[in-house]
């Protein structure tokens, strides 16, 4: 049922019935303007019925171009963010839908607009309105794109050197010798990294998010704020650089919040040249401060939103990873994204066809050795982490290294040989150790979690076999074709609850949170096993998990 004007004016009479049209096949009704307080004004407010509306499409408020940066809650295009219309599929007629929309845009806008009630609404979302100024600002010749910051904000103001990352044109507003600068240029791999240009930044911490009425404009008013916090020494370092290859540099103003951030790139600068293939591509110097989204990048924002402060004491341990298989590559992946600094990787095998189908990686890395291929995955996705691929067998490596300053040994191998080894290694340098394995099917998964002073073998004897919530029959393990390796039955996303039970208790241990040995199970109920065989039962201390899709089950360490 299309609009019927008439009938809506009858509850609405400042909507005008002449239809205008506007892009896309969009039709739109002014709104007859109230009485402005000083101040309060806008030019003009518009129902707007898009194509495809009622069926297809939800109607909208939009405000005219000057309302943009001066009244809250209204997007770049003008239209204002205030729900109003359901929307198709819950009953409502066109007219209902139009109304509750024009009702909406009374009692939740104008009128507290009008009052003065939504003065403070700026500084609730600051960055979504700095962002409308940047793109305003934003051309194809600008010498920077973005500033990405990759340290928490500074509690005083301080002038520091930066990278400006070319062909990307990113700024990096972090000390060069910082672990995370290079991982984040890293992250943008060589084809985007291939330049880096020393430029200069005032990194100023701000008391309270900046809002349109707050925001420095002109070049005069960033050098006056600029005056008020910087020391002198610290203006006179800023404003005159050292001169470089007989040119200035870029100079970046970086306003910073708790929880937001803005930054400037000043005028006088020089023109940015990028180096290409077959010539170069210049982008000329700037003759006004040019706005500048700030991306942040410090792992206590990119790994858990400042909501983990743990994440500070994880950029710290370093994690030493056996077996970068099904279970270890998503585990590697998983700790990385956690905020886990240091990570070493030990696996010998390289990639074959049939692993694509439940590992980290995929086709594209076929032949390739598992523990480069992640660390390089892994290395460009996450910067608040660095893997180290170490390419050997898990018993080689034990034989050529100690645990010397690992803070915690993953297992997730399932050889017997390694876990002696892993033990013998314990012995010389103690170090909590947690042991992760899978049972055919998933059928059940495992953590032996073991602090320094608790070993894994009782005497010579391996507790893996006693442990198991399933007794296997032989054929279960099967052989693959043309050589020697041996291989279990399961998919991804049966593997999906080892790997965050594994996942989730390394983190907890690397925190600090297990102080006691703890084994860990994650059961499936016995219809799971009928459906992969008829044979299969659990074991007594597993039966709990029988009735159930599956079951955690805590038990003492023998």
């Amino acid at each position: 049922m299309s609009l019927d004007v008439t009938s809506l004016r009858n509850d609405c009479p400042d909507l005008l019935p002449e239809p205008l049209s506007r892009a896309r096949g969009a039709t739109a009704y002014r709104l007859k303007p109230p009485s402005f307080p000083w101040g309060r004004d806008f030019a003009w407010a518009e129902l707007v019925l898009p194509h495809g509306f009622p069926d297809h499409a939800v109607a909208k408020i939009m405000l005219s171009p000057d309302a943009v940066l001066r009244i809250p809650h209204v997007e770049d295009s003008g239209a204002l963010c205030i729900e109003g219309d359901p929307g198709p599929g819950f009953g409502y007629s066109a007219n209902d839908r139009a109304l509750l929309l024009l009702l909406a845009y009374q009692e939740k806008f104008l009128g507290p607009w009008l009052a003065g009630a939504l003065d403070g609404d700026f500084s609730t979302e600051p960055l979504n309105y700095w962002y409308i100024k940047v793109a305003q600002a934003r051309s194809h010749a600008d010498p920077v794109r973005a500033v990405w910051a990759i340290d928490e904000c500074p509690t005083r103001p301080q002038v520091r050197e930066g990278l400006l990352v070319l062909p990307s044109r990113i700024v990096i507003a972090g000390d060069r010798d910082m672990p995370i600068t290079g991982r984040v240029i890293n992250s943008l791999g060589a084809a985007r990294a291939s330049q880096q240009i020393r430029v200069l930044i005032a990194d100023i911490p701000l008391s309270h998010p900046l809002t349109p009425a707050t925001w420095p404009r002109t070049a005069a008013d960033l050098d006056q704020l600029l005056n008020g916090r910087l020391r002198p020494a610290q203006r006179a370092s800023f404003r005159h650089p050292l001169r470089r290859r007989g040119g200035s540099v870029h100079r970046i103003v970086l306003l910073r919040h708790s929880t937001c951030a803005f930054a400037y790139l000043l005028p006088g600068g020089p023109a940015t040249v990028i180096e290409l293939e077959r010539g170069k591509k210049t982008y000329p110097p700037l003759s006004a401060p040019l706005p500048l989204r700030v991306h942040r990048l410090d792992p206590a924002w990119t790994v858990g939103r400042d909501q983990h402060p743990e994440v500070a004491h994880r950029q710290t341990q370093h994690v030493l990873v056996l077996g970068a298989g099904a279970l270890g590559s998503p585990v590697v992946e998983y700790l990385a994204k956690a905020g886990v600094g240091y990570i070493t990787l030990v696996d010998g095998d390289n990639l074959a066809p049939a692993n694509i189908g439940r590992h980290l990686l995929g086709a594209d890395t076929i032949g390739q050795d598992k523990a480069e291929a992640v660390a390089r995955q892994v290395n460009a996705a996450q910067p608040a982490s660095h893997v180290t691929p170490m390419v050997m067998s898990a018993g080689k490596w034990l034989d050529n290294n100690t645990l010397a300053g690992v803070d915690l040994v993953l297992d997730l191998t399932g050889e017997p040989d390694v876990r002696w080894q892993v033990e013998q290694a314990r012995r010389l340098h103690p170090c909590p150790l947690l042991i992760g394995w899978m049972e055919p099917y998933v059928a059940a998964a495992h953590v032996c979690s073991l602090p320094f002073d608790t070993l894994w073998l009782q005497g010579n004897e391996d507790l893996m076999g006693k442990l198991g919530a399933v007794d296997w029959p032989d054929d279960v393990i099967r052989q693959e074709p043309g050589c020697s390796s041996r291989f279990q039955s399961y998919t991804a996303a049966a593997a999906a609850y080892a790997v965050a039970l594994v996942a989730e208790n390394a983190l907890k241990m690397v925190d600090g949170a297990l102080p006691e040995p703890r084994l860990i199970s994650w059961v499936r109920g016995q219809h799971y096993l009928n459906a992969q065989r008829s044979d299969l039962t659990l074991r007594d201390w597993a039966i709990p998990a029988a009735p159930h899709d599956g079951l955690m089950i805590e038990r003492s360490f023998p």
